[in-house]
């Protein structure tokens, strides 16, 4: 396969990693803000906010590359993004239910862009950092 082929994905520097923890408490400031601004802005907007939020940063850390990026850090890699669809299939699945259940309807306003991505970005992210303090605890 070709370097400059659409399938190669480049990954950032490891400096981008302070840049991704921002994401996370930034959209708590802004919905605290936001609802100064405006007290009646909708408690969904809100969660979207953060939840889009969140699913940048995760996404910022999911693509910053190692320190020592190797063959077993790569395979890490692959098997977590399997491993995230798997779970965000399964927590879709979950949710559905559960809105079911209680609702008597399938979707919701929750179900958003926003959460999926955030979902799936996060169930990534927790694959890929178990799986490396798997192997840090073998050594």
């Amino acid at each position: 396969m070709e370097k400059n082929s659409i399938l190669n994905v480049p990954l950032l520097s490891p400096g981008w990693k302070k840049l991704g923890d921002v994401f996370f408490p930034l959209p708590v400031f802004m919905v605290i803000g936001m609802a100064f601004v405006n007290p009646t802005i909708d408690p969904n907007d809100s969660a979207q906010v953060i939840y889009a939020f969140w699913a940048i940063g995760f996404g910022i850390l999911n693509l910053t590359r190692e320190k020592v990026e190797d063959e077993m850090i790569r395979s890490f890699r692959l098997q977590a993004f399997q491993t995230g669809f798997f779970w965000l299939i399964w927590g879709i699945g979950a949710l559905m239910i559960i809105n079911y259940l209680r609702f008597d309807r399938i979707t919701s306003e929750m179900f958003t862009a926003y959460l999926i991505l955030f979902l799936l970005n996060c169930y990534i992210y927790g694959a890929f950092q178990y799986q490396k303090y798997l192997s840090n605890k073998e050594d």
